[in-house]
């Protein structure tokens, strides 16, 4: 009899989560999707879904190549991820896509940066992949307080950069490989974090910037 309602309890849960799984609305992003409540980003009853599937043109491993030093980034798309920031009051769920990056040197791979399960990519028109990521080869230096605000140390060193990112997907070109355009983007701001003297002569980020990449798989 226990195993009975413990089976029948099991079932009531899942049927439960269940309905919960479907009973958001989809929206899409950038798109027209008719007037939404004043808190529809923070209800819980939403979903920013891929319906027109534009994530998947930029799903894959994409190259660079300089020399001796090779490149990649990893593009994933993330289904049906539940979005909760309480500080912003947000509360939604979404596709995206998470970035991972890894870096070779005369083939021998030397880095390979952490993998989220949170995406922090999306695009409007599958065209614009708008994003961030984390220049893992790059620390701010120790950040003080300005003297009106009490003065001490506001941000220790160590931080990493956290550039925006904008890969932007270029023409096709018959009987030649997809490629994209990666561009990286931090402005300065008043504190002068990316300043750090360890890096003068060196580029800003400690991966290539600016650059076409070519799809490997």
């Amino acid at each position: 009899m226990k195993k009975r309602i413990l089976k029948f309890n099991i079932l009531l849960l899942f049927m439960l989560f269940s309905c919960k799984c479907i009973s958001q609305i989809p929206i899409v992003w950038g798109a027209d999707n008719g007037t939404l409540p004043n808190d529809y980003k923070s209800s819980g009853n939403y979903y920013y879904k891929d319906i027109p599937n534009y994530l998947d043109s930029f799903v894959g491993t994409w190259e660079y190549v300089n020399g001796n030093e090779k490149f990649q980034i990893i593009l994933t798309k993330v289904v049906r991820y539940h979005y909760i920031n309480t500080n912003l009051n947000f509360n939604f769920y979404e596709d995206g896509i998470v970035l991972q990056y890894k870096k070779f040197l005369n083939d021998n791979l030397t880095f390979t940066s952490p993998w989220y399960q949170d995406p922090n990519f999306s695009t409007m028109d599958g065209i614009i992949l708008d994003g961030n990521i984390t220049d893992y080869g790059r620390v701010t230096k120790t950040v003080y307080d300005l003297q009106i605000f009490g003065g001490g140390v506001k941000k220790q060193g160590g931080e990493y950069f956290y550039p925006d990112c904008i890969i932007k997907k270029l023409p096709s070109v018959s009987g030649q490989p997809d490629k994209i355009k990666f561009n990286l983007y931090m402005r300065q701001s008043m504190y002068g974090e990316t300043n750090n003297e360890a890096y003068h002569g060196l580029p800003k980020y400690s991966i290539p910037n600016d650059i076409e990449m070519v799809k490997v798989n």
